[in-house]
């Protein structure tokens, strides 16, 4: 009896053309995804590079426009005769600026003081305040301490003559010692205040009660002056 075998001598073949058909495979497809990355990124640049484009020429668009603008102002804009520049600055040297004034003031009063009363009548400013007082604490010092304060503050001070005590009580409400004063302020001769005659006043707090002394007043009155 005869016995016959099949060998199939390419089967190690087939098996090395199947892997390097697979790399092969694989490489196509990586190269292809490799590309299609390369354009999404290409086309997401392109896109940004427009829209930069469209916003630089925005800009340039309003530049230009502001620019005609300022060309049209120039050429329509009044010339300012030096006479004008002067009389604006005498006008603004002489004439008296209440706003600063009353900001300065502000900034100056201690954090127990108080502006109750504002009247300016005939070139004189009237004001009065209200502050609590310590019992040991005499009202000679603590009145000259806000009148030298304002002396002293050039944004305040300037255009006044000069200043000094009208009055001065002390009370006391609820077991709280309260102090009470007036002071008045001497507008220069030639300021340009726009005075009409009628007095502009803030309502407020009264005095509080007691008799001032005059002989303190008096030497208060000339402890400012000096």
């Amino acid at each position: 009896m005869i016995t016959q075998f099949t060998i199939n001598l390419n089967k190690g073949e087939d098996i090395a053309e199947r892997v390097a058909r697979s790399r092969r495979r694989v490489e196509i497809i990586t190269v292809t995804v490799l590309g299609l990355f390369v354009i999404v990124l290409s086309l997401i640049n392109v896109q940004q590079y427009k829209a930069i484009g469209s916003v630089v020429a925005t800009k340039e668009s309003i530049i230009r426009n502001i620019d005609r603008q300022l060309d049209s102002l120039k050429k329509t804009g009044k010339n300012i005769s030096k006479e004008d520049v002067l009389a604006l600055a005498k006008l603004e040297k002489e004439r008296v600026l209440w706003t600063k004034k009353l900001l300065a003031m502000g900034e100056l009063l201690p954090q127990e003081m108080a502006l109750t009363y504002v009247e300016f009548k005939n070139n004189v400013l009237l004001l009065r305040f209200l502050s609590t007082i310590n019992k040991d604490e005499k009202e000679f010092d603590k009145v000259k301490s806000m009148i030298d304060q304002l002396r002293a503050s050039p944004l305040f001070f300037r255009d006044f003559a000069d200043m000094k005590l009208k009055e001065q009580h002390r009370g006391d409400v609820e077991d709280q010692d309260i102090l009470t004063f007036s002071v008045l302020c001497n507008i220069e001769k030639g300021k340009l205040t726009g005075d009409s005659g009628r007095g502009s006043r803030s309502s407020g707090a009264r005095s509080t009660g007691g008799d001032d002394s005059g002989a303190e007043k008096t030497r208060l009155n000339r402890a400012v002056s000096g």
